[in-house]
């Protein structure tokens, strides 16, 4: 059924108790749309940069979204609450110059270690303070406070730097007491070798993720029989064996043939023993039969286009042509583009003068006559010059992408909504919805002779295509809850929960006994992710966050202390800032004075893109720490791609409004649900 159009309800019809199963959850919560784009754009990289997703690629860009992920935490609980802090940035630099100037020039000898970063804490906590202080009391916003702690705080660092040390850089604190301690604490890192049953572990640890992730949704979504089918169980144990049996032999061997017989009775056992388990287990519903309903015409019709533009755009493009696409096409093709682009304008025009009244009309003449030239004339800019800065290759990428995520998106929707009239067209849409997976899968396995291409896209593919195939039968033919069963949701949750441990560790293995590295900045971002999360979902402070940031006088007049609770956000962000400055000083032996200036934006922007409101109330911490993850993947991804690393700026500049918009729908749809 849909996610979206259609609320479970208790039969009390109390709407404020609805029940709402895991995946609908998902659905609208604040971070799936980051979460999607993290899945997207590292995709989108590792199959266009020959090196990038590999173990030394994927240590690379978790270490520049570790300091990144962990003040965008920071920030986003800030942001939450309402507030922003633009010294956020340059108070990594400033702590990282207070520590390395204390172990080096306080007294003649230097200070220990252990005595200089809880100065710097002691110092940054008091910035937060001041900040917090200063919104409370005064009432100004926090974008003046903080731009005017920034400004001192950036003097003062240059300022000390060069008094003190001569040079704004300033190095050397691998001789202060204590440096070999936190080194390791906060900057260390470790190299790993090949592991013997690495792949094994790998393997296993992936299938028992899918089983159980896949086992605690169903138990979470559908109203269980009174009695487990014992028939249904034995098919079940079938398919679930004809796909353990699939994935060993495409483990064992590489013969295009094998691999294909293998593929087939994997991927079908796969399909057998989830929807038959479901048979078994839980109640079934009777199917209606219904006509192909009129509103889902143009998603199915946008679906199939976009399949087409994702199967052929391999063909239409060279992956290894490097020229810019203006220069790329013939000369005829160049007047059909720029003449598409000036007229490009004149289709919203055309359908705003046929469906506005008269007056509308009259005004759209006026607009026609007086702003459609200026507005031609920009379109035609504007493409011509996107054509002249992209490559070949870029064009390429961003098709299937585009076209491939589009297409699956109109087909959800198509079948969302013959959800609600007829579970035959239902059943219809999956099943081309899963076609249109095997048809790019193929297409791009032909397309291209690298390994990743050819097994891994290709595998993923059919994966996704036979994950559609056996959820389209299943909602189709299984009786979804209504209400909330507190065991069932209890052993679902747990199996959710021990299936993404599973998959983190085969993961964490792959990667780390594959030459890989592990650095405690990596940790110790996992570790205020986990916090963060905890504290905003799971604890008063974290509701006294939503209430500070939706209405700060409804929360102070509820009892919440709403200025302690932003004088809190404002400290913790600061002393995040002392913590990340910190860890980079005792990783790199060093630090510039003007480190961290500007990248108070970067933060913000990873908040955003994680489904943060700019306006405050309403976010996720997860969310952010997967937008610092998007945003260091691709700054590590356009140079593995052997791109100009100039335009990083243009992909995170689409990719912020991109995420705002699709933040925003999230946020409607799960508004007009509550």
């Amino acid at each position: 059924m849909s996610e979206f159009d259609e609320i479970a309800r208790p039969k009390d019809g109390d709407e404020r108790i609805a029940y709402r199963g895991p995946l609908k959850r998902l659905l609208i919560s604040p971070e799936i749309g980051a979460l999607i784009g993290a899945v997207v754009v590292w995709a989108f990289f590792w199959g266009n940069g020959d090196k990038f997703g590999t173990a030394g690629s994927t240590a690379n860009f978790l270490d520049v979204a570790a300091p990144l992920g962990i003040m965008a935490v920071a920030v986003a609980l800030l942001m939450i609450g309402g507030e922003f802090d633009l010294s956020a940035g340059v108070m990594t630099g400033a702590s990282g110059v207070t520590i390395a100037l204390m172990a080096k020039h306080f007294t003649d000898g230097g200070v220990s270690l252990w005595v200089c970063i809880p100065a710097a804490f002691l110092l940054a906590g008091c910035v937060g303070w001041w900040n917090g202080f200063l919104v409370n009391k005064t009432g100004l916003p926090s974008f003046i406070v903080t731009l005017g702690s920034f400004f001192v705080i950036k003097g003062a660092n240059l300022v000390f730097s060069k008094r003190i040390n001569s040079l704004v850089n300033v190095s050397g604190v691998d001789k202060a007491d204590g440096y070999k301690f936190f080194k390791a604490f906060l900057g260390g890192e470790n190299q790993f070798g090949d592991a013997k049953y690495r792949d094994v572990i790998f393997i296993v640890g992936g299938i028992l993720f899918g089983v159980l992730l896949i086992v605690g949704f169903i138990e979470q979504s559908l109203l269980h029989a009174e009695k487990t089918s014992s028939s249904a169980m034995l098919v079940a144990a079938i398919g679930a064996a004809g796909a353990i049996a699939g994935v060993l032999v495409l483990h064992r061997t590489d013969s295009i043939k094998g691999n294909v017989v293998a593929g087939v009775v994997g991927l079908s056992g796969s399909a057998l023993a989830i929807v038959a388990y479901c048979r078994a287990r839980f109640k079934t519903t009777q199917p209606i039969v219904g006509a192909f309903p009129i509103e889902a015409r143009t998603y199915v019709g946008l679906g199939l286009l976009g399949t087409a533009i994702a199967s052929l755009a391999g063909q239409l493009f060279d992956r290894g042509e490097e020229n810019v696409v203006l220069q790329w096409m013939p000369s005829w093709l160049r007047l059909v583009v720029a003449v598409a682009a000036g007229a490009f304008p004149l289709v919203f025009f055309v359908r705003g003068l046929m469906r506005g009244d008269a007056d509308r009309r009259a005004q759209t003449w006026v607009l026609l006559v007086l702003r459609l030239p200026i507005i031609c004339l920009v379109s035609l800019i504007g493409i011509v010059s996107l054509f002249q800065l992209t490559t070949v290759q870029a064009v390429r990428a961003v098709l299937i992408t585009v076209a491939g995520t589009g297409a699956a998106t109109c087909f959800y929707r198509a079948r969302s909504i013959a959800s609600t009239k007829s579970t035959k067209w239902f059943i219809n849409l999956g099943v081309l919805m899963s076609a249109a997976f095997v048809v790019v899968a193929f297409a791009v396995r032909a397309d291209s002779s690298a390994p990743r291409f050819r097994g891994g896209i290709f595998t993923a593919l059919l994966i996704g295509a036979t994950l559609v195939f056996a959820t389209t039968l299943i909602e189709a033919s299984q009786q979804k809850r209504t209400m909330a069963d507190l065991n069932a949701d209890r052993l679902g949750k747990r199996f959710v929960a021990i299936g993404i441990v599973l998959g983190f560790i085969a993961l964490a293995t792959r990667l780390l006994f594959s030459d890989g590295v592990f650095r405690m900045s990596v940790f110790w971002w996992l570790f205020f992710t986990a916090v963060g999360s905890f504290v905003l979902t799971k604890t008063k402070y974290g509701n006294w966050i939503f209430a500070v940031g939706g209405n700060k006088d409804a929360a102070r007049a509820t009892g919440v202390p709403a200025d302690k609770v932003k004088t809190a956000l404002f400290i913790a962000t600061s002393l995040m800032g002392a913590f990340v400055g910190a860890m980079i000083l005792m990783r790199l032996n060093s630090v510039q004075a003007q480190q961290g200036d500007g990248q108070e934006f970067e933060y913000i922007i990873a908040a955003v893109v994680g489904g943060n409101l700019m306006t405050g109330g309403y976010g996720s911490v997860i969310g952010a720490s997967l937008g610092a993850l998007i945003m260091a993947v691709s700054k590590n991804g356009i140079p593995a791609a052997q791109w100009n690393q100039d335009g990083r700026f243009i992909f995170l500049g689409a990719v912020l409004l991109v995420a705002v918009l699709v933040n925003n729908f999230i946020r409607k749809k799960a508004n007009e649900q509550r």
